[in-house]
Protein backbone atom coordinates (compact mmCIF):
# COMPACT_ATOMS: atom_id res chain seq x y z
CA UNK A 1 0.00 0.00 0.00
CA UNK A 2 2.93 2.76 0.98
CA UNK A 3 5.35 3.10 -1.46
CA UNK A 4 9.27 1.80 -1.26
CA UNK A 5 11.47 3.97 -0.11
CA UNK A 6 12.64 6.50 -2.46
CA UNK A 7 15.79 6.49 -4.54
CA UNK A 8 16.54 10.21 -6.20
CA UNK A 9 18.39 10.57 -9.51
CA UNK A 10 22.02 10.77 -9.56
CA UNK A 11 22.98 13.88 -7.62
CA UNK A 12 24.70 14.98 -11.26
CA UNK A 13 22.41 14.68 -13.11
CA UNK A 14 20.87 18.10 -14.30
CA UNK A 15 16.89 17.75 -13.70
CA UNK A 16 17.63 17.06 -9.69
CA UNK A 17 19.51 19.87 -9.01
CA UNK A 18 17.34 22.26 -11.31
CA UNK A 19 14.06 21.23 -10.19
CA UNK A 20 12.35 22.36 -7.46
CA UNK A 21 8.69 22.75 -5.79
CA UNK A 22 6.64 25.09 -6.74
CA UNK A 23 3.20 24.21 -5.99
CA UNK A 24 1.52 21.49 -4.01
CA UNK A 25 -2.09 20.98 -4.17
CA UNK A 26 -4.43 18.78 -2.05
CA UNK A 27 -7.90 17.80 -3.27
CA UNK A 28 -10.35 15.84 -0.89
CA UNK A 29 -12.53 13.92 -3.09
CA UNK A 30 -16.53 14.19 -2.58
CA UNK A 31 -18.47 10.77 -2.04
CA UNK A 32 -19.27 10.41 -6.14
CA UNK A 33 -15.29 10.58 -6.99
CA UNK A 34 -14.55 8.25 -4.12
CA UNK A 35 -16.24 5.76 -5.66
CA UNK A 36 -15.83 6.17 -8.47
CA UNK A 37 -11.78 5.76 -8.09
CA UNK A 38 -12.36 3.72 -4.84
CA UNK A 39 -14.69 1.59 -5.09
CA UNK A 40 -16.51 0.46 -1.72
CA UNK A 41 -14.00 2.30 0.24
CA UNK A 42 -16.77 3.09 3.01
CA UNK A 43 -17.91 5.98 4.60
CA UNK A 44 -15.55 5.89 7.01
CA UNK A 45 -12.42 7.44 5.76
CA UNK A 46 -11.66 10.32 3.29
CA UNK A 47 -10.10 9.98 -0.22
CA UNK A 48 -7.77 12.78 -2.38
CA UNK A 49 -5.21 13.80 -4.54
CA UNK A 50 -1.76 15.38 -3.93
CA UNK A 51 0.12 16.88 -6.39
CA UNK A 52 3.57 18.47 -6.78
CA UNK A 53 4.20 20.51 -9.43
CA UNK A 54 7.62 21.75 -10.25
CA UNK A 55 9.63 24.60 -12.09
CA UNK A 56 10.63 22.02 -14.84
CA UNK A 57 6.90 21.86 -15.79
CA UNK A 58 6.68 17.87 -14.11
CA UNK A 59 3.62 16.82 -11.88
CA UNK A 60 4.29 13.86 -9.06
CA UNK A 61 1.09 12.52 -7.56
CA UNK A 62 -0.41 10.55 -5.25
CA UNK A 63 -3.95 8.82 -4.29
CA UNK A 64 -4.24 9.10 -0.40
CA UNK A 65 -7.03 7.53 1.87
CA UNK A 66 -7.33 8.63 5.63
CA UNK A 67 -8.99 6.86 8.23
CA UNK A 68 -12.16 9.14 9.74
CA UNK A 69 -10.07 8.60 13.03
CA UNK A 70 -6.90 9.44 11.51
CA UNK A 71 -7.84 12.92 10.56
CA UNK A 72 -7.77 15.40 13.37
CA UNK A 73 -8.91 19.09 12.91
CA UNK A 74 -10.08 19.80 9.17
CA UNK A 75 -8.74 18.29 5.85
CA UNK A 76 -7.00 22.44 5.42
CA UNK A 77 -5.37 21.89 8.64
CA UNK A 78 -4.08 18.18 7.94
CA UNK A 79 -2.53 19.09 4.67
CA UNK A 80 -1.07 22.34 5.18
CA UNK A 81 1.74 20.69 6.59
CA UNK A 82 3.21 20.17 3.22
CA UNK A 83 3.37 24.06 2.94
CA UNK A 84 7.14 23.96 3.89
CA UNK A 85 8.42 21.21 1.04
CA UNK A 86 7.81 24.19 -1.26
CA UNK A 87 10.41 25.82 -2.85
CA UNK A 88 13.01 22.81 -2.05
CA UNK A 89 14.80 20.61 -4.81
CA UNK A 90 13.46 17.11 -4.93
CA UNK A 91 16.66 15.66 -2.84
CA UNK A 92 15.83 18.69 0.02
CA UNK A 93 12.33 17.58 -0.12
CA UNK A 94 12.60 14.03 0.86
CA UNK A 95 14.86 14.91 3.64
CA UNK A 96 12.61 17.32 4.64
CA UNK A 97 9.75 14.35 4.69
CA UNK A 98 12.33 11.97 6.32
CA UNK A 99 12.77 14.59 9.37
CA UNK A 100 9.21 15.21 10.08
CA UNK A 101 8.01 11.11 9.98
CA UNK A 102 7.06 10.84 13.44
CA UNK A 103 5.43 14.49 13.75
CA UNK A 104 3.31 13.99 10.53
CA UNK A 105 2.71 10.36 10.98
CA UNK A 106 2.31 7.24 8.45
CA UNK A 107 -0.26 8.24 6.35
CA UNK A 108 1.23 11.80 5.57
CA UNK A 109 4.71 10.96 5.14
CA UNK A 110 3.75 7.98 2.87
CA UNK A 111 1.64 10.24 0.81
CA UNK A 112 4.25 12.55 0.17
CA UNK A 113 6.78 10.83 -0.65
CA UNK A 114 4.73 8.46 -3.00
CA UNK A 115 4.23 11.82 -4.78
CA UNK A 116 8.20 12.56 -4.76
CA UNK A 117 8.78 9.17 -6.17
CA UNK A 118 6.02 9.69 -8.61
CA UNK A 119 8.22 12.96 -9.92
CA UNK A 120 11.35 11.30 -9.50
CA UNK A 121 10.32 8.35 -11.86
CA UNK A 122 8.94 10.90 -14.45
CA UNK A 123 12.19 13.04 -14.16
CA UNK A 124 14.33 9.92 -14.86
CA UNK A 125 11.94 9.05 -17.67
CA UNK A 126 11.41 6.13 -16.08
CA UNK A 127 7.14 6.22 -15.85
CA UNK A 128 5.35 8.50 -17.81
CA UNK A 129 1.63 9.65 -17.18
CA UNK A 130 -1.00 6.89 -16.59
CA UNK A 131 -4.36 7.96 -17.96
CA UNK A 132 -5.63 8.27 -14.65
CA UNK A 133 -3.30 11.10 -14.03
CA UNK A 134 -3.62 12.48 -17.15
CA UNK A 135 -7.88 12.76 -16.65
CA UNK A 136 -7.12 14.60 -13.36
CA UNK A 137 -4.59 16.81 -14.75
CA UNK A 138 -6.53 17.77 -17.92
CA UNK A 139 -10.25 18.34 -15.77
CA UNK A 140 -9.23 20.16 -13.72
CA UNK A 141 -12.75 21.63 -13.63
CA UNK A 142 -14.42 18.05 -13.30
CA UNK A 143 -11.52 17.63 -10.19
CA UNK A 144 -12.76 21.12 -8.70
CA UNK A 145 -16.56 20.39 -8.77
CA UNK A 146 -16.43 16.66 -6.80
CA UNK A 147 -13.81 17.81 -4.37
CA UNK A 148 -14.88 18.72 -0.58
CA UNK A 149 -12.21 19.98 0.01
CA UNK A 150 -8.95 21.81 -1.15
CA UNK A 151 -6.04 23.69 -0.07
CA UNK A 152 -3.02 25.24 -2.93
CA UNK A 153 0.64 26.02 -1.82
Amino acid sequence: MYPEPLTLVRESDVCTKECKITRIECFQFDCELSDKLLPGHGTDCHCGLLTISTNLGTCGLGQFVIPCGNLKGDFVQWASVFQKLKGLTLKDGLQYVHQKQEAWGEIRSHLMASALTNLSEKLENLSTASEQELIFLSNRTYLFEHSGAYISF
